[in-house]
């Protein structure tokens, strides 16, 4: 059975560690308990690795431990092997670092009395479901091992740090793409002459549309749309307005929507103006 001589706790539940010359973060219930550096782990009692393959991974995350706490860096461990069990991927390398300092970060505007606010809270729940609950559980964990209260906006953060590091990208192409889709939700409520209730079905289900529509269009896997004609005709003003909205999300994604979807915004438009 292979072990572990650990060289740092950093809270209950992770270490690092070494084996055979390498680095390695290790994920365990009390793993790090009672334990001190020298101590022997073996692998029985580890529930997920962390291993740095490259050397900027390791520089970066090094300068890290050196500047968070280690509880923090410890939690945000504990995080993203939640993240990676459930999801059943390994995350970026990244996320090793942008996570704890953002947390880091989090807590000390807190403490300051800074006030927190993610205006794209809502775009996030509605585009990325899976890690919007896993950014929930994050914040939960995060507020009763700190005893802190970090405000519901803070979710919107962390699921934007867990969706880059699914997606193997920088937390900005995220916030990116959601500042987007809020440009195109801003566009449809002026057109509508209509103020959204951000939590309500019909929001939630046409931002996750528009969201797939993009995806679809930038795979070239569009749907045809046989009741076109039908929507054209009945629902003409509505799909002045799609029209409107198609030009948008071609302007902002450097795509052509083709107009068969734009016959599937005109459905979408029409069920929430009629809410």
């Amino acid at each position: 059975m292979d072990k572990y001589k650990v060289r740092k706790v950093l809270n209950n539940n992770v270490v690092i560690a070494e084996k055979d010359k390498k680095e390695f973060v290790l994920v365990g219930k009390a793993i790090g308990y009672n334990t001190n550096k020298g101590s022997v782990i073996f692998e029985d009692r580890v529930e997920n690795i962390f291993v740095k393959k490259s050397q900027a991974s390791t520089e970066n995350f090094n300068k890290v431990l050196e500047s968070v706490d280690s509880e923090i860096v410890g939690i945000s461990e504990e995080i993203i092997s939640l993240c990676e069990m459930e999801l059943k991927i390994k995350l970026s390398e990244a996320v090793h670092v942008s996570l704890p300092d953002h947390i880091n970060f989090a807590i000390r505007r807190v403490k300051q009395g800074v006030k927190i606010e993610n205006p794209f809270l809502h775009e996030l729940m509605a585009l990325y479901p899976a890690e919007y609950r896993l950014a929930q559980k994050a914040l939960d964990m995060i507020i009763k091992r700190f005893n802190i209260d970090l405000p519901e906006d803070e979710i919107g953060f962390i699921c934007m740090h867990i969706k880059a590091a699914v997606n193997q990208q920088e937390v900005t192409s995220a916030l990116a793409y959601t500042k987007k889709i809020g440009e195109v939700m801003e566009l449809i409520s002026k057109l509508l002459k209509k103020n959204f209730d951000k939590n309500s079905l019909e929001y939630i289900r046409t931002v996750t549309h528009i969201n797939f529509m993009i995806e679809r269009i930038m795979k070239k896997k569009t749907i045809k749309n046989y009741l076109l004609d039908s929507i054209k005709k009945d629902l003409y003003n509505e799909y002045d307005v799609a029209i409107k909205v198609a030009m948008k999300i071609e302007n902002l994604f450097s795509i052509k929507v083709p107009e068969d979807e734009i016959g599937y915004i005109t459905l979408h438009l029409s069920r929430i103006s009629e809410t």
